[in-house]
C-alpha cells in the first residue's frame, strides 16, 4: 500500500497551516495563566505590564487566529471520518471496529498530554466527540448541513440567553468575586510553573486541567452540559463531513462557484464580526464569525493550492499536516520546556509579542524537520503508533527506496 497515493496533499497543506494556528493560539495559555486571565479581563494585574505591541499582537490574534484554526482542525477531523471509512470499504474492512480502535488510541494519546505533558489538550475532546459523528456519517450532504446550522444556531442562541443574563446587576457581583478566585489561581501558576518542582509543576498541572475540564462540563461530566459548550466543534465535525461528500478538496473545479461563495461571504461575514468581538469586548461575535473567517482561509488554501504558481508554495507546509499529531505534541513538550521551570522557566516572563515570534521560530523549526523526516519515512512517529494500535499490524514507517528517490526528483 503505497500511502503517499492515498493522502490528499491540499488537506494535509490545510491540516499544517491548522497547526501553526494553534500554536499561536496555545502560546498564551503555554506562556502565562491564560485560562484564568480570560476570564477576569483583558485588564489584570498581569496585563498591567504590558506593551502597546503586546496589546495590539493580542488583539490581531484574537480577530485573525483566536477560534479560526482549532475549528479548522474540527473540520478536517470530520472529513477524515468519510475518507477512512470510504477506504476501509474499499479495503474490505470493518469500519466500525477500526473506528472505534482510533478513537480510543486518540484517547490514550490526550490522556497522556493533558496529564504529564500539558493541561491544554483538546485530543481527549475529540476522541469523545468522535464517537457521536458514527450517527451522522451516513446521512446525505443535505441532512448534514441542515444539522449544522441547527446545531450552531442552538449554540448561539444559548450563549447570546448566557450572556444577557451575565449582564445583570447580581451576576456583575458574583463575577467581581469570581475574579478574585480567579486571580489567586493565576499567581499559584505563575508561581508553580515559574519557581516549582518536578512534582509541583505536575500537581499545578493537575489542577488546572480539572479546572479547565470543569468549564467544560467534562469533569464531572455533565453530558448535557458538556455537548453544548462543544456544540461548535460538533458543528465543524460536520461541514468537514460534507466537504468529504461533496469532494469539495478532492474536486475543487467542479465546485468552483459554491467555493467562491462560500469563500466571499466567509469574509464579509467572519471579518467585521471577528474586528467587532475585539473592538466591543464580547466573545459572542466571534462564536459567530470564527467559522466564517475559518471557511475563507480553508477555501483560499484551496484555491493557493491548486493555482500553478501557488502551489509550489504554499505545498510546503503539507509536511507538518502529514505529521500534525506528532508535530501538535511537539509543540507542548518545547514550549513547555521553555516555559516550566524543570526546563528554561520562562512562565510568566514572555508576552504576546514576544510569543508571537517564537511560535514562529518553533513552526520554522518543525517544518524543517517535517520535510526532512518524510525523506526517509511514510509516517510520523506518532501516526505510525495510531495507526500500528488502530489496525492490531506492525505498520510500514521506512519510506521505500524507489518512493524516495521519485520524492527527491520530484522536489
Amino acid at each position: 500500500m503505497n500511502l503517499n497515493r492515498e493522502r490528499y496533499e491540499v488537506v494535509d497543506v490545510v491540516r499544517g497551516a491548522a497547526i501553526f494556528g494553534i500554536l499561536l493560539v496555545n502560546m498564551a495559555h503555554f506562556s502565562y495563566p491564560d485560562v484564568y486571565l480570560y476570564q477576569i479581563g483583558s485588564e489584570n494585574f498581569f496585563t498591567e505590564t504590558w506593551r502597546t505591541w503586546d496589546f495590539l499582537t493580542k488583539n490581531i490574534l484574537e480577530i485573525f487566529v483566536q477560534m479560526k484554526f482549532i475549528t479548522m482542525f474540527s473540520l478536517l477531523f470530520g472529513f477524515g471520518i468519510i475518507i477512512m471509512e470510504e477506504r476501509a470499504l474499499g479495503n474490505g474492512r470493518n469500519f466500525i471496529s477500526i473506528y472505534i480502535r482510533r478513537l480510543v488510541v486518540l484517547f490514550v494519546f490526550g490522556l497522556i498530554h493533558s496529564f504529564f505533558i500539558w493541561d491544554g489538550d483538546i485530543l481527549m475532546d475529540y476522541a469523545v466527540l468522535g464517537f457521536l459523528l458514527l450517527f451522522f456519517r451516513k446521512c446525505s450532504w443535505k441532512t448534514l448541513l441542515v444539522w449544522t446550522v441547527c446545531l450552531f444556531s442552538l449554540y448561539l442562541l444559548l450563549i447570546g440567553l448566557m450572556t444577557a443574563v451575565s449582564n445583570g446587576e447580581d451576576a456583575l457581583v458574583q463575577k467581581r468575586e469570581q475574579a478574585a478566585l480567579l486571580e489567586e489561581e493565576a499567581r499559584n501558576a505563575i508561581h508553580s510553573y515559574q519557581n516549582g518542582s518536578f512534582t509541583d509543576i505536575f500537581h499545578q498541572r493537575i489542577h488546572d486541567r480539572f479546572f479547565y475540564m470543569s468549564m467544560s462540563g467534562m469533569w464531572p461530566f455533565q453530558p448535557l452540559v458538556y455537548i453544548i459548550n462543544m456544540l461548535p466543534y460538533i458543528s465543524m465535525f460536520l461541514v468537514g463531513m460534507i466537504f468529504a461528500k461533496q469532494k469539495l478538496f478532492q474536486e475543487p473545479e467542479k465546485h468552483r462557484r459554491l467555493l467562491t461563495a462560500i469563500w466571499f461571504f466567509g469574509l464579509i461575514i467572519g471579518l467585521p464580526l471577528n474586528i467587532f468581538a475585539v473592538t466591543a469586548e464580547n466573545s459572542f461575535y466571534m462564536v459567530f464569525g470564527a467559522p466564517f473567517l475559518m471557511l475563507f482561509y480553508v477555501i483560499s488554501l484551496i484555491f493557493l493550492y491548486f493555482h500553478p504558481i501557488c502551489r509550489q508554495i504554499v505545498k510546503k507546509i503539507a509536511p507538518v499536516g502529514r505529521m500534525s499529531l506528532t508535530n501538535y505534541i511537539m509543540q507542548s513538550v518545547i514550549c513547555t520546556y521553555i516555559f516550566y521551570h524543570y526546563g528554561l522557566g520562562l512562565y510568566g516572563k514572555v508576552y504576546p509579542f514576544a510569543g508571537f515570534w517564537l511560535a514562529l521560530a518553533i513552526f520554522a523549526v518543525q517544518l524543517i524537520i517535517s520535510h526532512i523526516w518524510f525523506k526517509y519515512f511514510q509516517l510520523g512517529p506518532l501516526e505510525w503508533v495510531w495507526r500500528t494500535a488502530m489496525y492490531f499490524k506492525r505498520q510500514p514507517i521506512r519510506m521505500k527506496k524507489e518512493v524516495s528517490k521519485h520524492n527527491n526528483r520530484s522536489r
